[in-house]
């Protein structure tokens, strides 16, 4: 009888030392770190993943994360459809505007829908995050993971205060694609530009010939932008957006892996989004200490001004995403859900 076992153990481990390792390669929209400073956050959440599945599938999967710079060319605007088509990559992590295929994610860019960090870790696993994961899935032929925690606070960057939404009207303002067009119908910049992240990087917006008044953007952005050499005044403005990046697979390659596997990479998510939360505030706090070291007058939006902030723009999106949704009373719906995650956190 012993014998029989001990021919079965063989059997058994053999079976498994001989199994081969799955590779799935994950495309990354973040850049590299600057030399010396704290990498962002999700690019750090996304290392945990990869070696918490690693860990948690006993090995068995291993989870590539592409560099963010790279000479071989990939476009990662078009990453959902290439994990679907499993061209290079299997997975990826992508904020909301690489998604145009469903408009309802746009819910995110309402300002001050979200109240704090607990009313954001609620939300993900919540019915409205698996709603929009459903509609991701079905728009773009995916397995969505879930949704990681990325952003809250936007850092309104200009060469005079900005504290009022009026303070806004007559200014050369860069930031804020076409998608929130609507929040300015009351009040009217002089002009309104978008330069992008990566030729922010280049230094063009505090650049001799720059007239921008005004950079809104993301605060841990600053530094590597050299904001401070023309815009002497940070106005941090908390949740006027609260950005999620959706985490996907290749529906293919999720059926192929086994129960085991696919537990494994779900517990390794699940961790990362309780990460997400604690290493966006470390980048936060990072940045705002950054940000003074630079010499800009620094402030924080208040409560009372908050309030009138919201008055003037949190309709406004509201109502456009909304119109915008394929189904709007549906969409309407999923924010009233999204609302009352918070309620009772509040006094009463």
């Amino acid at each position: 009888m012993f014998k029989r076992i001990f021919i079965f153990y063989l059997v058994l481990t053999s079976s498994l030392a001989a199994q081969e390792q799955i590779t799935i390669t994950m495309g990354n929209v973040f850049g590299d770190p600057q030399q010396g400073a704290m990498p962002t956050h999700t690019p750090r959440v996304q290392e945990l993943i990869s070696q918490k599945i690693s860990e948690y599938t006993n090995g068995q999967i291993k989870w590539v994360i592409l560099p963010g710079k790279r000479p071989d060319g990939i476009n990662m605007f078009r990453s959902p459809s290439m994990v679907a088509e499993n061209d290079q990559i299997q997975a990826t992590s992508v904020p909301a505007f690489f998604l145009p295929r469903v408009p309802e994610v746009m819910i995110q860019s309402i300002p001050f829908l979200f109240e704090g960090a607990e009313h954001s870790r609620r939300f993900m696993g919540s019915a409205p995050a698996n709603w929009l994961s459903e509609k991701i899935e079905e728009a773009y032929g995916v397995k969505v993971l879930g949704h990681l925690y990325n952003a809250a606070y936007v850092s309104i960057n200009s060469t005079t205060p900005v504290r009022e939404p009026e303070d806004f009207a007559g200014k050369i303002i860069n930031g804020f694609d076409k998608t929130w067009d609507p929040m300015w119908d009351n009040i009217k910049p002089k002009e309104r530009r978008f330069i992008g992240f990566n030729e922010a990087m280049t230094g063009i917006l505090v650049a001799p010939e720059s007239d921008f008044d005004v950079n809104i953007g993301m605060l841990q952005n600053n530094h590597g932008q050299q904001l401070h050499k023309r815009f002497t005044h940070t106005t941090l403005v908390p949740n006027f957006y609260n950005i999620f990046y959706t985490m996907m697979i290749n529906r293919d390659v999720w059926n192929g892996l086994s129960d085991f596997q696919r537990e494994g990479i779900l517990r390794a998510f699940k961790e990362g989004q309780a990460a997400s939360i604690a290493y966006q505030t470390d980048t936060t706090f990072w940045a705002i200490q950054r940000n003074q070291a630079e010499g800009v007058i620094f402030h924080i939006l208040t409560d009372t001004e908050q309030v009138r902030w919201k008055s003037e723009f949190h309709d406004k999106i509201r109502n456009s995403v909304i119109a915008n949704s394929e189904n709007p009373n549906k969409t309407s719906d999923m924010i009233k859900k999204i609302e009352a995650l918070v309620d009772d956190l509040r006094w009463r």
